[in-house]
């Protein structure tokens, strides 16, 4: 026994009876099963509508099919012509695999259209929104210049002379009040006898410079 996508009383009933037959392809020929298989896909209360037929009023799957559509036509989806799909527009904020199935759910229900009509209409809706898109960028853009430039006038950036603090003493006054808050030097990498012998660095506490 397959099984069936409940009839709630919303869906098409075109395409639900389409479900049906996909279901029971194998079963299409034999009308008394297709019409006892039937009636286990409808859910309450459209079980009830087949309770409530009168006996004797179904002679065939394709009878019951009829009285099905009919009770239920007001269900069916609207169709629609080619003009829609252009007509659609990929929102701002919407991503492309999600517009992307919205657009082939109004593809579904539009009759007569050529797959080369289909591919037209959806890079027109494509190129309107990168097209849009650029036009913001630019309106962003032209909003946001004057602000930088009034900001950087406004802001000077200090120069580097300003963030050095000038010593009153020399270096080497300095260093032996302070030398125990140094760590160790590395050794002078030059060779003694290269050095120059009269300058001796008391950082290092070697001579060559």
């Amino acid at each position: 026994m397959p099984v069936f996508i409940l009839f709630d009383g919303i869906i098409d009933p075109i395409d639900y009876v389409y479900h049906i037959q996909l279901k029971m392809a194998l079963n299409m020929e034999n009308d008394s099963l297709m019409c006892k298989c039937f009636p286990t896909s409808l859910a309450r209360p459209t079980f009830n509508w087949f309770k409530n037929l009168p006996r004797g009023s179904v002679d065939s799957f394709q009878s019951l099919c009829d009285r099905f559509i009919s009770q239920y036509y007001g269900n069916k989806r609207p169709t629609k012509d080619i003009s829609s799909l252009f007509t659609m527009k990929q929102h701002e904020d919407e991503r492309l695999q999600a517009f992307l199935t919205r657009f082939n759910l109004t593809k579904s229900i539009v009759i007569e259209c050529h797959p080369s009509t289909v591919v037209q209409a959806f890079k027109l809706a494509m190129n309107r929104v990168s097209t849009e898109e650029k036009y913001r960028a630019k309106i962003r853009q032209k909003q946001v210049q004057p602000q930088r430039q009034t900001s950087w006038k406004a802001e000077k950036r200090p120069r580097e002379e300003e963030l050095i603090t000038p010593l009153k003493v020399t270096l080497a006054r300095l260093y032996p009040e302070n030398k125990d808050k140094f760590r160790s030097p590395l050794p002078i990498r030059q060779h003694l006898e290269q050095r120059n012998q009269s300058k001796h660095c008391a950082f290092h506490s070697n001579f060559g410079h």
